[in-house]
């Protein structure tokens, strides 16, 4: 049996040891950083540009703890949008 993996913005999260947050990535390149983070008292989800200098990256936007999937795709959408034709979607 074959199963075939549909791409989507939410595909490209992955994960990390540290509990809430994940990374975004277009194909080996980090481009994103979604956590869940407490802002006056209620849980969000913050996605911000990835630099390696913290100080450089750039917030993407806030969203309700259960969007994880609206996170990324607002994320990848505002990847898109400021460097052009991402290498991994291949529709």
């Amino acid at each position: 049996m074959r199963v075939v993996q549909h791409w989507t913005p939410l595909s490209q999260l992955e994960r990390t040891p540290e509990p809430g947050v994940w990374l975004m990535f277009d194909k080996s390149r980090r481009i994103a950083i979604v956590r869940v983070v407490t802002v006056r008292g209620r849980r969000l989800l913050r996605s911000v540009t990835y630099d390696q200098d913290p100080e450089k990256r750039v917030l993407i936007g806030y969203f309700p703890e259960d969007a994880l999937r609206l996170a990324a795709e607002c994320t990848w959408s505002e990847y898109v949008r400021a460097v052009g034709p991402p290498t991994s979607n291949r529709r």
